[in-house]
């Protein structure tokens, strides 16, 4: 409501800028989530309401962390080391949420370039597996081979040597079947964290990470544009009697129930202390005032 009544056309447009980025980052991030699960399921009708969900619960948080970043309209008692951190704290998080984002989108940016080099690196897996199945077949092929070559030798009939040779050809059948499977596996997965991996650190993927970074400014945009407003604009001025009406109604309100509960309770006329000069913001410690007196004035008092 500040907003729309607001008489200050430029504050108006700043806002419908934020608005409008806001928009962008719940389309980005459906994208996003959209192709990362429809490459994890392998399915995209599961992809997409599992997508909407987590578009909206980026955007929620990302907008709660707007809100907080906004600047501030009223005396906080937080200052220095913990108002930075805290600061740097919610920015990081949403430079977070942006990388999270990003790479999902440079990953199907790129496809076409990445297909290649996965498919590159399935091959080198697949020769990796079965190197490995040799190696673990190896010592019972060379054990039938040497028993097969053994009794040929001393010339066993073939009716003898039969059940070796079919326990070979079962083993060679056996490796071929888990060959097959191991290929079949291989290709059909997605390999999307291979991808992300690529694309992070390849050399010739490395100009990804320069749409990282504006991906990373649009999220950051609106932070700058809440953040950048003269505290002497008609907006903040509005916006902090409001806020600061709605604490002190609601202080007030809370005083009148404390007292009203002990009069009730405990008949007893109780009324809070302040410790500070503007409560409730408590930024203003009350700084009371000591009549400080020499140390023979205070030992003739407790001595004599």
């Amino acid at each position: 409501m500040l907003i729309q009544h607001c008489p200050h056309r430029g504050i108006r447009e700043r806002f419908a800028v934020v608005g409008m980025v806001a928009k962008l980052v719940m389309g980005l991030t459906f994208i996003s989530c959209w192709y990362t699960f429809q490459m994890l399921f392998d399915n995209i009708w599961m992809a997409v309401p599992v997508s909407i969900f987590f578009a909206w619960m980026v955007t929620n948080i990302y907008e709660v962390l707007l809100t907080t970043l906004a600047k501030p309209v009223l005396d906080r008692a937080l200052k220095g080391v913990i108002k930075h951190l805290s600061g740097t704290l919610r920015v990081s998080f949403i430079i977070f949420f942006a990388v999270f984002i990003s790479k999902p989108l440079e990953a199907w940016f790129f496809q076409p370039q990445l297909s290649a080099r996965v498919a590159q690196l399935k091959e080198h897996t697949i020769q990796q597996s079965k190197r490995f199945l040799f190696t673990a077949t190896r010592t019972t092929e060379q054990r039938l081979l040497k028993a097969i070559e053994r009794k040929e030798r001393l010339h066993y009939s073939e009716v003898q040597i039969r059940p070796l040779r079919l326990e070979l050809d079962e083993l060679y059948a056996q490796r071929t079947e888990m060959e097959d499977r191991i290929r079949f596996v291989t290709n059909r997965a997605d390999y999307f964290i291979e991808r992300v991996t690529i694309l992070s650190t390849d050399g010739f993927f490395m100009l990804s990470w320069l749409f990282t970074l504006m991906v990373i400014t649009v999220f950051l945009l609106p932070v700058y544009l809440k953040r950048n407003i003269n505290g002497q604009n008609p907006y903040l001025q509005e916006k902090k009697l409001v806020y600061q009406s709605l604490i002190l109604n609601q202080y007030e309100a809370f005083k009148t129930e404390y007292r009203k509960l002990f009069w009730e309770r405990y008949h007893l006329s109780i009324h809070l202390s302040e410790k500070y000069s503007d409560p409730p913001f408590n930024t203003r410690p009350v700084h009371k005032e000591y009549n400080h007196q020499s140390q023979e004035q205070f030992l003739d008092k407790l001595y004599r």
